[in-house]
């Protein structure tokens, strides 16, 4: 999908590599962007399609969690976590 929003994107990226020893590479976020942007989607649909795409992604790795008899317990670090108190 070569074209204006990827070759803005890749110059981001470089610039926001600059001077690093070890480069970091776009993301997937950024990846799908660009995607959406050359193929003309305007922007809130393509934040709609971005949406989508996370909440199948958290449905389906809630779905396995539960399958496999554990707990979805998010992000949270276990030392913050709440203490059930009675």
């Amino acid at each position: 999908m070569a074209g204006d929003h990827l070759r803005a994107a890749l110059a981001v990226e470089t610039h926001l590599n600059a001077g690093r020893t070890t480069p970091v590479p776009m993301n997937i976020d950024g990846a799908t962007a660009v995607i959406y942007a050359e193929l003309g989607f305007p922007a809130p649909l393509a934040r709609g399609l971005f949406v989508l795409s996370r909440s199948v992604g958290i449905l389906a790795h809630a779905w396995e969690e539960m399958g496999q008899g554990r707990r979805n317990k998010g992000p949270i670090p276990p030392a913050i976590r709440p203490t059930f108190l009675g």
